[in-house]
């Protein structure tokens, strides 16, 4: 499952994704081409400059996927989702991907 949203408010104008792989699937390069295919899409066709993704900033492959499809990272948002047991909380990672800007 793949999935973006848009803030198209023109000052503030950026896309964010978010990726779910099952298990069965990772580790062969699926979500690689998934996030480079979508970053395309939304650079090219959708016009955007600035990407935006944020995992559980303990999910080292999740991370390493990002890396891997042009993404660093920026800062940790503190205790910014809810864990799998549903009470705790952890950390994400926040994570950018920019490009100048083409005139349009």
């Amino acid at each position: 499952m793949v999935q973006y949203w848009e803030e198209t408010e023109p000052k503030y104008r950026h896309a964010g994704i978010d990726i779910f792989v099952s298990p069965a699937h990772q580790g062969r390069g699926v979500c690689t081409e998934a996030i480079r295919l979508l970053v395309r899409h939304l650079i090219d066709d959708r016009g955007h400059h600035r990407l935006v993704i944020d995992p559980a900033a303990h999910n080292a492959a999740a991370v390493g996927c990002y890396t891997k499809a042009g993404f660093t990272p920026v800062g940790v948002m503190r205790l910014a989702e809810r864990a799998s047991d549903g009470r705790s909380w952890h950390d994400a990672l926040m994570m950018e991907l920019v490009v100048e800007p083409q005139p349009r």
